[in-house]
């Protein structure tokens, strides 16, 4: 078994991303892959523009008044070239890179059963390769899917409905409503064959991406991360190991 794991806007070196892959190799017991999606020279994963936005939504209560003032003026000139950067990555750009490079590689080493995990932007990737046949179940931490879709196109609906196995998806409080539970992705999800095994969950006191990127000397983050870690391997020990 093998659990693909989707980097956030800000690529591998996001937060503990990294670590989490290396914690989820060794408790799980499975092979994790973390591919690098985003290619373009200067994109969000270690380009200018994502360097600037990412700075800006870092630690922002340890910081300076200077410091802070500067990063923000920063974050607001890079802005649209990071909007940019994300509509450049259409599942027509990102969906091929899976099929035809990712896959492969996987069944060459003779994984049969594969679940995706993501964050972020990486939840919208783990619904869309949750359409297809090759994943039993997907994660998402703090997902992206209500705000990506709608500027990818996309109706968030139909690709809920598309989903073809079950779903974790664990929130933070300033997260979209129509992704947490009661939301259109539960309603749609749960109407499947599969829904009994999908869970939804909202963290209140949490904001947007602590679970790889929240200070964990915070006792409120420190834990809810706890609590995040045990329900994803709780859920993939389930449905994947």
């Amino acid at each position: 078994a093998a659990l693909l794991v989707a980097h956030d806007v800000f690529g591998l070196d996001s937060g503990r991303t990294r670590q989490i892959c290396d914690d989820l190799a060794s408790s799980l017991g499975v092979l994790v892959v973390a591919p690098v999606f985003w290619r373009q020279q200067g994109g969000v994963c270690g380009g200018a523009s994502g360097a600037a936005i990412d700075a800006m939504m870092t630690d922002p209560q340890k910081k300076t008044w200077g410091k802070w003032f500067q990063e923000r003026v920063a974050g607001a000139w890079h802005l649209p070239a990071w909007l940019r950067d994300i509509k450049a990555h259409t599942w027509d750009v990102v969906g091929p890179r899976l099929q035809e490079h990712v896959l492969p590689a996987l069944r060459e080493r003779g994984v049969e059963r594969l679940g995706a995990l993501g964050f972020c932007w990486g939840g919208w990737f783990v619904f869309h390769a949750c359409t297809l046949p090759d994943f039993c179940c997907g994660v998402t931490l703090h997902p992206s899917q209500a705000m990506l879709c709608p500027r990818l196109g996309e109706n968030l609906r139909q690709l809920c409905d598309a989903v073809c196995c079950p779903q974790l998806v664990l929130s933070a409080g300033d997260d979209s409503a129509a992704t947490k539970e009661g939301g259109l992705a539960e309603e749609v999800l749960q109407a499947k064959p599969f829904g009994k095994d999908c869970f939804f969950k909202t963290f209140p006191e949490m904001k947007h991406g602590w679970a790889n990127r929240g200070d964990l000397d915070n006792e409120a983050i420190a834990r809810d991360y706890a609590e995040t870690m045990s329900l994803v391997s709780d859920f993939l020990k389930k449905h994947l190991a």
